[in-house]
């Protein structure tokens, strides 16, 4: 099926605006290219929350991805919970502690 409509334009064409030099469109590159992360700056993020054995979350410190993982695992106990370093091939298994369980 073919639909003929007629091509709006809109109201007011700019004609007299020169079009942007090669110049400008680098610099508009660059000024993107600069909000990316810095390759020299190592990242923040040292450990990360696997469950299942899917990675779910990052945690700057050690501390903040065990509490989180004890949660979960409070919650949910029959899943698997580990936190895994990514500064080292270290992968810490949950589990809770046989009082709580």
């Amino acid at each position: 099926m073919r639909v003929n409509q007629s091509l709006k334009l809109p109201d007011k064409v700019k004609r007299d605006e020169p079009w942007p030099t090669a110049e400008q469109i680098h610099s508009a590159v660059v000024e993107k290219k600069s909000d990316q992360l810095d390759p020299e700056v190592p990242p923040k993020i040292s450990y990360k929350l696997e469950v299942d054995g899917r990675l779910k979350s990052e945690y700057p410190t050690q501390e903040a991805a065990m509490t989180v993982a004890l949660e979960l695992k409070r919650k949910f106990p029959q899943i698997r919970v580990a936190i895994v370093d990514t500064k080292g091939p270290k992968r810490i298994a949950i589990e809770l502690p046989e009082a709580a369980a």
